[in-house]
Protein backbone atom coordinates (compact mmCIF):
# COMPACT_ATOMS: atom_id res chain seq x y z
CA UNK A 1 0.00 0.00 0.00
CA UNK A 2 1.33 3.38 -0.90
CA UNK A 3 0.62 6.94 0.05
CA UNK A 4 -0.95 8.71 -2.91
CA UNK A 5 0.89 11.47 -4.74
CA UNK A 6 -2.70 12.08 -5.97
CA UNK A 7 -5.41 11.55 -6.79
CA UNK A 8 -6.26 15.18 -6.27
CA UNK A 9 -9.93 14.49 -7.04
CA UNK A 10 -11.81 12.19 -4.72
CA UNK A 11 -12.92 9.00 -6.46
CA UNK A 12 -16.56 9.25 -5.40
CA UNK A 13 -17.83 6.96 -8.13
CA UNK A 14 -16.79 3.76 -9.84
CA UNK A 15 -16.18 0.19 -8.79
CA UNK A 16 -13.80 -1.17 -6.19
CA UNK A 17 -12.42 -4.64 -5.58
CA UNK A 18 -14.26 -4.87 -2.26
CA UNK A 19 -17.56 -3.97 -3.95
CA UNK A 20 -17.17 -7.10 -6.06
CA UNK A 21 -16.07 -9.22 -3.12
CA UNK A 22 -18.95 -7.93 -1.01
CA UNK A 23 -21.45 -8.79 -3.72
CA UNK A 24 -20.00 -12.32 -3.82
CA UNK A 25 -20.16 -12.48 0.02
CA UNK A 26 -16.44 -13.16 0.24
CA UNK A 27 -14.59 -12.16 3.41
CA UNK A 28 -17.69 -10.55 4.87
CA UNK A 29 -18.11 -12.47 8.15
CA UNK A 30 -17.55 -10.24 11.16
CA UNK A 31 -15.29 -11.23 14.03
CA UNK A 32 -16.17 -11.42 17.68
CA UNK A 33 -16.98 -8.33 19.73
CA UNK A 34 -14.54 -8.13 22.66
CA UNK A 35 -16.11 -9.12 25.96
CA UNK A 36 -16.67 -6.26 28.39
CA UNK A 37 -15.22 -8.43 31.10
CA UNK A 38 -12.02 -9.18 29.21
CA UNK A 39 -8.69 -7.65 30.16
CA UNK A 40 -7.86 -4.67 27.95
CA UNK A 41 -4.86 -5.28 25.67
CA UNK A 42 -3.90 -1.57 25.76
CA UNK A 43 -3.27 0.75 28.69
CA UNK A 44 -6.44 1.31 30.73
CA UNK A 45 -5.16 3.46 33.60
CA UNK A 46 -4.06 6.75 32.05
CA UNK A 47 -6.52 9.00 33.90
CA UNK A 48 -4.39 10.02 36.85
CA UNK A 49 -2.92 6.60 37.71
CA UNK A 50 -0.60 6.13 40.61
CA UNK A 51 2.92 4.99 39.63
CA UNK A 52 2.26 1.60 41.18
CA UNK A 53 -0.98 1.18 39.25
CA UNK A 54 0.67 2.07 35.96
CA UNK A 55 3.53 -0.38 36.55
CA UNK A 56 1.07 -3.11 37.55
CA UNK A 57 -0.87 -2.55 34.32
CA UNK A 58 2.30 -2.66 32.22
CA UNK A 59 3.49 -5.91 33.79
CA UNK A 60 0.06 -7.53 33.54
CA UNK A 61 -0.19 -6.70 29.84
CA UNK A 62 3.32 -8.03 29.20
CA UNK A 63 2.32 -11.31 30.82
CA UNK A 64 -0.89 -11.47 28.78
CA UNK A 65 1.18 -10.84 25.63
CA UNK A 66 2.90 -14.15 26.40
CA UNK A 67 6.22 -13.10 27.92
CA UNK A 68 7.94 -15.37 30.39
CA UNK A 69 7.92 -14.38 34.09
CA UNK A 70 11.66 -13.65 33.93
CA UNK A 71 11.04 -11.15 31.11
CA UNK A 72 8.22 -9.48 33.04
CA UNK A 73 10.51 -9.13 36.05
CA UNK A 74 13.20 -7.53 33.88
CA UNK A 75 10.58 -5.17 32.56
CA UNK A 76 9.76 -4.17 36.13
CA UNK A 77 13.44 -3.49 36.82
CA UNK A 78 13.93 -1.50 33.61
CA UNK A 79 10.84 0.61 34.36
CA UNK A 80 12.48 2.12 37.43
CA UNK A 81 15.22 3.73 35.31
CA UNK A 82 12.82 5.35 32.83
CA UNK A 83 11.99 9.04 32.84
CA UNK A 84 8.27 9.87 33.26
CA UNK A 85 7.85 10.71 29.56
CA UNK A 86 9.48 7.45 28.52
CA UNK A 87 7.24 5.52 30.90
CA UNK A 88 4.20 7.01 29.21
CA UNK A 89 5.46 6.04 25.74
CA UNK A 90 6.09 2.48 26.92
CA UNK A 91 2.76 2.20 28.74
CA UNK A 92 0.64 3.93 26.11
CA UNK A 93 2.32 4.45 22.72
CA UNK A 94 -0.91 5.86 21.26
CA UNK A 95 -1.49 8.51 23.94
CA UNK A 96 0.33 11.33 22.13
CA UNK A 97 -0.96 12.84 18.88
CA UNK A 98 2.67 13.00 17.69
CA UNK A 99 4.21 9.65 18.71
CA UNK A 100 7.96 9.28 18.74
CA UNK A 101 10.48 6.54 19.39
CA UNK A 102 13.92 7.64 20.62
CA UNK A 103 13.08 11.19 19.60
CA UNK A 104 12.15 10.30 16.01
CA UNK A 105 8.60 10.52 14.60
CA UNK A 106 6.76 7.21 14.24
CA UNK A 107 6.45 7.31 10.45
CA UNK A 108 6.52 4.59 7.81
CA UNK A 109 9.89 3.83 6.22
CA UNK A 110 8.71 4.23 2.63
CA UNK A 111 5.64 4.08 0.41
CA UNK A 112 5.25 0.32 0.84
CA UNK A 113 5.46 -0.04 4.64
CA UNK A 114 2.30 1.67 5.88
CA UNK A 115 0.90 -1.73 6.88
CA UNK A 116 4.12 -2.64 8.67
CA UNK A 117 4.15 0.70 10.52
CA UNK A 118 0.57 0.07 11.64
CA UNK A 119 1.51 -3.44 12.69
CA UNK A 120 4.45 -2.07 14.69
CA UNK A 121 2.29 0.47 16.54
CA UNK A 122 -0.33 -2.22 17.15
CA UNK A 123 2.30 -4.51 18.66
CA UNK A 124 3.73 -1.76 20.84
CA UNK A 125 0.28 -0.72 22.08
CA UNK A 126 -0.42 -4.24 23.31
CA UNK A 127 3.06 -5.36 24.36
CA UNK A 128 5.13 -3.17 26.72
CA UNK A 129 8.21 -5.32 26.09
CA UNK A 130 8.10 -4.35 22.40
CA UNK A 131 7.40 -0.73 23.37
CA UNK A 132 10.37 -0.72 25.76
CA UNK A 133 12.62 -2.12 23.02
CA UNK A 134 11.45 0.62 20.64
CA UNK A 135 11.97 3.32 23.24
CA UNK A 136 15.29 2.22 24.73
CA UNK A 137 16.91 -0.27 22.34
CA UNK A 138 16.89 -2.90 25.09
CA UNK A 139 15.55 -6.37 24.26
CA UNK A 140 14.41 -7.97 27.50
CA UNK A 141 13.27 -11.26 26.07
CA UNK A 142 14.94 -14.21 27.80
CA UNK A 143 12.38 -16.86 26.85
CA UNK A 144 8.94 -17.29 25.39
CA UNK A 145 5.83 -18.11 27.35
CA UNK A 146 3.03 -20.50 26.33
CA UNK A 147 1.41 -19.46 23.07
CA UNK A 148 4.14 -17.06 21.98
CA UNK A 149 6.28 -19.68 20.29
CA UNK A 150 3.18 -21.02 18.52
CA UNK A 151 2.34 -17.56 17.20
CA UNK A 152 5.83 -16.70 15.99
CA UNK A 153 5.68 -16.77 12.20
CA UNK A 154 7.99 -13.98 11.06
CA UNK A 155 11.60 -14.34 9.99
CA UNK A 156 14.40 -12.98 12.10
CA UNK A 157 15.86 -9.63 11.10
CA UNK A 158 19.29 -9.46 9.54
CA UNK A 159 21.94 -10.09 12.15
CA UNK A 160 19.63 -11.84 14.63
CA UNK A 161 20.96 -15.01 16.23
CA UNK A 162 19.75 -18.36 14.97
CA UNK A 163 18.18 -19.12 18.35
CA UNK A 164 15.76 -16.23 17.88
CA UNK A 165 14.91 -16.96 14.25
CA UNK A 166 12.03 -19.33 15.02
CA UNK A 167 10.52 -17.39 17.92
CA UNK A 168 8.82 -14.12 18.68
CA UNK A 169 12.09 -13.06 20.31
CA UNK A 170 13.04 -11.93 16.79
CA UNK A 171 10.31 -9.29 16.91
CA UNK A 172 11.69 -7.83 20.14
CA UNK A 173 15.22 -7.90 18.67
CA UNK A 174 13.94 -6.02 15.62
CA UNK A 175 12.15 -3.49 17.84
CA UNK A 176 15.37 -2.91 19.77
CA UNK A 177 17.00 -1.98 16.46
CA UNK A 178 14.43 0.77 15.99
CA UNK A 179 11.02 1.54 14.52
CA UNK A 180 12.33 1.32 10.94
CA UNK A 181 13.89 -2.09 11.58
CA UNK A 182 10.69 -3.39 13.15
CA UNK A 183 8.73 -2.24 10.10
CA UNK A 184 11.04 -4.09 7.73
CA UNK A 185 10.86 -7.17 9.91
CA UNK A 186 7.05 -7.14 9.93
CA UNK A 187 6.87 -6.37 6.21
CA UNK A 188 8.79 -9.56 5.51
CA UNK A 189 6.34 -11.49 7.66
CA UNK A 190 3.17 -10.05 6.16
CA UNK A 191 4.27 -10.54 2.54
CA UNK A 192 5.69 -14.05 2.67
CA UNK A 193 3.40 -16.84 1.43
CA UNK A 194 0.73 -14.20 0.78
CA UNK A 195 0.16 -15.06 -2.88
CA UNK A 196 -1.99 -18.21 -3.15
CA UNK A 197 -0.62 -19.22 0.25
CA UNK A 198 2.70 -20.21 -1.29
CA UNK A 199 4.48 -17.39 -3.09
CA UNK A 200 5.71 -14.11 -1.61
CA UNK A 201 3.61 -11.01 -2.21
CA UNK A 202 5.45 -8.40 -4.31
CA UNK A 203 6.78 -6.00 -1.69
CA UNK A 204 6.32 -2.99 -3.96
CA UNK A 205 2.56 -3.60 -3.66
CA UNK A 206 2.66 -3.09 0.10
CA UNK A 207 0.79 -5.31 2.53
CA UNK A 208 -2.12 -7.58 1.53
CA UNK A 209 -5.04 -7.60 4.00
CA UNK A 210 -4.77 -11.33 4.61
CA UNK A 211 -1.03 -11.08 5.30
CA UNK A 212 -1.57 -8.25 7.74
CA UNK A 213 -4.38 -10.17 9.45
CA UNK A 214 -2.17 -13.25 9.81
CA UNK A 215 0.58 -11.33 11.61
CA UNK A 216 -1.35 -8.58 13.41
CA UNK A 217 -1.71 -8.86 17.17
CA UNK A 218 -2.34 -6.63 20.13
CA UNK A 219 -1.54 -8.41 23.36
CA UNK A 220 -3.48 -11.66 23.11
CA UNK A 221 -5.87 -10.34 20.43
CA UNK A 222 -5.58 -11.84 16.94
CA UNK A 223 -7.37 -10.54 13.86
CA UNK A 224 -9.31 -11.55 10.76
CA UNK A 225 -9.84 -9.43 7.65
CA UNK A 226 -13.28 -8.20 6.51
CA UNK A 227 -14.16 -6.27 3.35
CA UNK A 228 -15.90 -2.87 3.59
CA UNK A 229 -18.34 -2.05 0.78
CA UNK A 230 -19.28 1.60 1.26
CA UNK A 231 -22.29 1.14 -1.02
CA UNK A 232 -23.85 -1.19 1.56
CA UNK A 233 -24.90 1.37 4.16
CA UNK A 234 -26.67 -1.13 6.43
CA UNK A 235 -23.53 -3.25 6.65
CA UNK A 236 -21.20 -0.30 7.20
CA UNK A 237 -23.46 0.80 10.08
CA UNK A 238 -23.09 -2.64 11.67
CA UNK A 239 -19.34 -2.51 11.09
CA UNK A 240 -19.19 0.92 12.73
CA UNK A 241 -20.87 -0.50 15.84
CA UNK A 242 -18.42 -3.39 15.91
CA UNK A 243 -15.42 -1.11 15.43
CA UNK A 244 -16.53 1.28 18.17
CA UNK A 245 -17.12 -1.63 20.56
CA UNK A 246 -13.56 -2.77 19.92
CA UNK A 247 -12.11 0.71 20.45
CA UNK A 248 -14.01 1.20 23.71
CA UNK A 249 -12.60 -2.11 24.95
CA UNK A 250 -9.06 -1.00 24.17
CA UNK A 251 -8.68 -3.06 20.97
CA UNK A 252 -7.17 -1.01 18.09
CA UNK A 253 -8.50 -1.74 14.60
CA UNK A 254 -6.35 -1.64 11.42
CA UNK A 255 -8.13 -0.18 8.38
CA UNK A 256 -7.10 -0.34 4.72
CA UNK A 257 -8.11 2.56 2.49
CA UNK A 258 -8.06 3.39 -1.21
CA UNK A 259 -10.03 4.89 -4.08
CA UNK A 260 -12.24 3.60 -6.89
CA UNK A 261 -12.12 2.89 -10.62
CA UNK A 262 -13.13 6.42 -11.50
CA UNK A 263 -9.52 7.48 -10.97
CA UNK A 264 -8.05 4.29 -12.45
CA UNK A 265 -8.19 0.63 -11.55
CA UNK A 266 -4.91 0.93 -9.68
CA UNK A 267 -6.78 3.02 -7.08
CA UNK A 268 -9.72 0.61 -6.82
CA UNK A 269 -7.81 -1.68 -4.45
CA UNK A 270 -6.45 -1.11 -0.93
CA UNK A 271 -3.60 1.41 -1.15
CA UNK A 272 -2.91 2.53 2.41
CA UNK A 273 -3.24 1.28 6.00
CA UNK A 274 -4.15 3.29 9.10
CA UNK A 275 -4.93 2.31 12.70
CA UNK A 276 -8.10 3.23 14.59
CA UNK A 277 -7.08 3.47 18.24
CA UNK A 278 -9.84 5.04 20.32
CA UNK A 279 -13.05 7.02 20.69
CA UNK A 280 -13.02 10.75 21.43
CA UNK A 281 -16.60 11.95 21.76
CA UNK A 282 -18.21 11.41 18.35
CA UNK A 283 -14.88 10.88 16.56
CA UNK A 284 -12.36 8.08 16.20
CA UNK A 285 -8.64 8.67 16.74
CA UNK A 286 -6.59 7.41 13.82
CA UNK A 287 -2.85 6.76 13.53
CA UNK A 288 -1.82 7.77 9.99
CA UNK A 289 1.67 6.36 9.35
CA UNK A 290 2.76 8.54 6.41
CA UNK A 291 2.55 11.65 8.60
CA UNK A 292 3.19 9.88 11.91
CA UNK A 293 0.24 11.72 13.48
CA UNK A 294 -2.98 10.82 15.22
CA UNK A 295 -5.91 12.43 13.44
CA UNK A 296 -9.66 12.25 13.93
CA UNK A 297 -12.58 11.06 11.81
CA UNK A 298 -16.28 11.51 12.55
CA UNK A 299 -17.63 8.07 13.38
CA UNK A 300 -20.95 8.77 11.71
CA UNK A 301 -19.34 9.44 8.31
CA UNK A 302 -16.46 6.98 8.33
CA UNK A 303 -17.75 5.10 5.24
CA UNK A 304 -18.91 8.15 3.24
CA UNK A 305 -16.52 8.49 0.28
CA UNK A 306 -14.53 11.64 0.82
CA UNK A 307 -10.84 12.34 0.62
CA UNK A 308 -9.46 12.44 4.18
CA UNK A 309 -6.06 13.17 5.65
CA UNK A 310 -6.76 10.48 8.25
CA UNK A 311 -7.10 7.93 5.43
CA UNK A 312 -3.69 8.95 4.07
CA UNK A 313 -5.27 11.11 1.37
CA UNK A 314 -7.56 8.34 0.09
CA UNK A 315 -11.33 8.50 0.02
CA UNK A 316 -12.83 5.33 1.42
CA UNK A 317 -12.24 2.28 3.60
CA UNK A 318 -11.71 -0.96 1.68
CA UNK A 319 -10.84 -3.54 4.32
CA UNK A 320 -10.83 -3.71 8.10
CA UNK A 321 -9.20 -6.08 10.58
CA UNK A 322 -11.41 -7.13 13.50
CA UNK A 323 -10.79 -9.56 16.38
CA UNK A 324 -11.25 -13.23 15.58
Amino acid sequence: MTVPGGPRTDPLGGLTLVHVLGALRLWTRLGQTPSRGADRPTCAVLDGPTPDALLADVCARAARAGHAPATVERLREAWVALAPEARLRVAAPCASDLPTWRGRPAVQVDGTTCGAAVGAMLLAAGDPVVALALETGVALETGVGPGRARDATVDAPAGASSSSASSADATVVAAASGFDALQRHLHRGTTRRALLGVLPWPRRLGTPPWGLAREARCGGVRYRHVVVDVADRARTAVLAERIEACLRQGVPVPLLTGGASRTGWATAVPRHVVLLVGVDGSTWRVYEPSSGRFLRVAASGWAVPRRRDAWGGWSRPHWVLVPR
